[in-house]
């Protein structure tokens, strides 16, 4: 992970799009037939017994989360994207904070109809 890290880990970006970037350029990578090897090119392939389908599977899954991740925070879903970073990260990861037990239901506001004038 970490040689992929250094190769498409994007250094222009916000966090969270970085990540998600990095993800489906791995992805992309490893389902394209592309081997993991060496940054410094001394010594090829790094891990010559790496289940390169087991990693597609998880890095496809990984970046589909990160996607769902990015475009939940664009919702302001804030809970449901740690949620899926968790997922990616690990149960190390923060959990999203449980809501206030005094904290009132938020339902809409019901629609009046007033004569007008």
């Amino acid at each position: 992970m970490e040689v992929l890290a250094l190769e498409l880990l994007p250094e222009r970006a916000n966090r969270p799009e970085a990540l998600k970037e990095f993800f489906v350029r791995a992805a992309y990578k490893i389902e394209s037939g592309e081997k993991v090897v060496d940054p410094a090119d001394v010594c090829g392939e790094i891990q010559a017994d790496l289940d390169y389908n087991s990693l597609e599977k998880a890095l496809r899954a990984a970046a589909d989360k990160a996607v769902a991740a990015v475009d939940a925070v664009n919702h302001n879903d804030h809970n449901k994207a740690i949620r899926l970073w968790g997922e990616i990260f690990g149960e190390d990861f923060p959990k999203a904070p449980l809501p206030p037990a005094y904290a009132a239901p938020v339902v809409p506001r019901p629609v009046k109809d007033s004569p007008q004038g």
